[in-house]
């Protein structure tokens, strides 16, 4: 025997349909974060992001001058990585 009825979704006559569970409760705010922090995250975002502005300017001054750009090439690699990391500073000092 089934508690409902065949093709229909509802329970047999006589009985109450299930209660609808509660909505979940929203997850808690986040508590403000302090001023000076988000000023200190600016700025050194900011001079996180001076690397590799710096290796773009000698990439594009270098231009096509160079074949091979070998050790450079990494070096300006880790300078982008510390870059990105400046990145996302500044975009979690501004959420």
């Amino acid at each position: 025997m089934t508690d409902q009825i065949p093709g229909t979704g509802s329970p047999p006559e006589g009985q109450a349909p299930a209660p609808i569970p509660p909505p979940p409760a929203p997850p808690p705010e986040r508590p403000p974060r302090n001023g000076a922090v988000s000023v200190l995250m600016v700025i050194g975002g900011v001079i996180l992001l001076l690397p590799g502005l710096c290796s773009l300017f000698f990439i594009v001054m270098l231009g096509s001058n160079t074949g091979s750009v070998g050790p450079l090439g990494a070096l300006w690699l880790i300078c982008f990585i510390i870059s990105a990391g400046g990145i996302a500073m500044l975009v979690r000092a501004f959420r």
